[in-house]
């Protein structure tokens, strides 16, 4: 088992975010001889707040000297005819707007930067003396052709490149200049790409059915701590958890509760996750929510999170996102025994099964219909409730077991698997 891996991610396991990594990498590290994990973003300031087994090897790129670098490439190439800058472009992109134009040469830059400083990192790590050496980047973006160019770069005999793929690096629709560059340059020159969702991997075959055979869903997972304890009062406890964010919508979630008040239901509503919309929402709370316990819990660390899943009683876990890939969040909660509501966006329908174990709401819902869903699983008879929480663990069981997908994983993109 002499093999060993790249792995490319942004931030992890520096300053925060990527969270998901941190129950996939003891397992690669099970896997591969040695990791060398190179962070490609990370800021001035960034200390790394996670810890990793002792065969992985960190190092960190800071994302100011990358944009530092950007510019002299950007100004020189920029007065260049596209087709010449950029040959691995697709003949379609080359014909794109200025404002698409511009973002293809940011992007190689980009990409051509973090390329570079990896080179430099790998360059003395002798890994021609492994048995096969995986490149894997953790995003289907920048290091993605990172990925793909140190493959070629190094020219070992047995090593591959892969990617995983996720949301704003996977659909096109999410980016606000409603493309993403290079899509068949990285399908053609990357031995895989894992989509997280059958929904995505179905999104990438449609668009380059040439491909197909190079795209496969591969689930992320979460571990096994238990599930929540039952239900202990009359009081009905939601949980939201996400960064407050425009896409995030938890303020439509607040108006749907709004329209419970003369529900007669006795609710509790505890939110993880800060962001710039928090203080707005805790006011919203504080005018409108009055009738029932509101606790806005801020940043929390994943350790802590799953602490207290463990201990409280959770009646539900909301998420109204606008856009999604497959949420890690409602993952989690499902491993507890939590039903959900969600929206119905991206792959939320491979993990909410509608009336098993939650309801699915469309992407426009109104407060009414969440309200609805809400005041209906409330009123549920507690067996019912229970084969709902059941329904929930038991569908994490089956398909998102962090030690059952990330062993497959690991052993699939090993070099030693053509």
């Amino acid at each position: 088992m002499n093999y060993c891996l790249v792995l490319l991610t942004k931030k992890y396991p520096f300053d925060s975010g990527e969270e998901f990594i941190e129950n996939e990498i003891p397992i690669l590290a099970k896997t591969f001889r040695h990791v060398v994990l190179i962070a490609t973003s990370v800021s001035d300031r960034g200390e790394q707040t996670r810890p990793v087994p002792d065969n992985v090897e960190i190092h960190a790129l800071r994302a100011s000297g990358i944009r530092r670098s950007l510019l002299p490439s950007l100004a020189g190439s920029f007065l260049l005819p596209l087709p010449a800058v950029v040959s691995g472009l697709d003949r379609k992109e080359a014909k794109e707007s200025f404002r698409r134009k511009l973002f293809c040469l940011y992007f190689l830059a980009k990409a051509g930067q973090v390329y570079k400083r990896c080179r430099k990192i790998l360059f003395d790590k002798h890994l021609d003396s492994y048995d096969g050496v995986t490149f894997y980047s953790y995003w289907l973006y920048d290091t993605a052709l990172a990925a793909a160019n140190l493959k070629r770069e190094f020219g070992l005999k047995n090593s591959r490149a892969v990617s995983r793929a996720h949301r704003y690096d996977l659909y096109a629709e999410q980016n606000p200049s409603g493309f993403l560059p290079m899509r068949e340059y990285l399908l053609q020159n990357l031995d895989k790409v894992y989509p997280c969702s059958v929904d995505g991997e179905n999104y990438l075959v449609e668009r380059h059915p040439q491909f197909s055979k190079k795209i496969r869903t591969a689930y992320l997972g979460t571990r096994d701590h238990g599930v929540s304890p039952e239900k202990e009062s009359d009081v009905f406890h939601l949980v939201s958890c996400c960064h407050i964010s425009p896409v995030k919508r938890v303020d439509l979630l607040a108006r749907s509760l709004a329209t419970l008040k003369e529900s007669g239901l006795k609710l509790k509503w505890t939110h993880f996750g800060g962001g710039e919309g928090l203080e707005g929402l805790q006011n919203y709370a504080k005018e409108n929510l009055s009738f029932m316990e509101c606790r806005f819990e801020g940043e929390t660390g994943n350790a802590s999170l799953m602490e207290y899943y463990k201990k409280t009683p959770i009646d539900c876990f909301v998420n109204t996102s606008s856009s999604e890939g497959l949420p890690v969040s409602i993952m989690e909660a499902i491993s507890f025994g939590i039903p959900v509501i969600a929206t119905d966006v991206g792959g939320t329908v491979e993990i909410v099964r509608p009336d098993q174990n939650g309801w699915l709401l469309p992407a426009d819902f109104s407060p009414e219909q969440l309200a609805g869903k809400i005041e209906l699983l409330c009123r549920m008879p507690p067996e019912a409730r229970k084969k709902m929480r059941n329904a929930s663990r038991g569908l994490w069981t089956e398909n998102f077991c962090s030690e059952q997908n990330y062993s497959n994983f690991a052993a699939e993109i090993s070099a030693k698997n053509p």
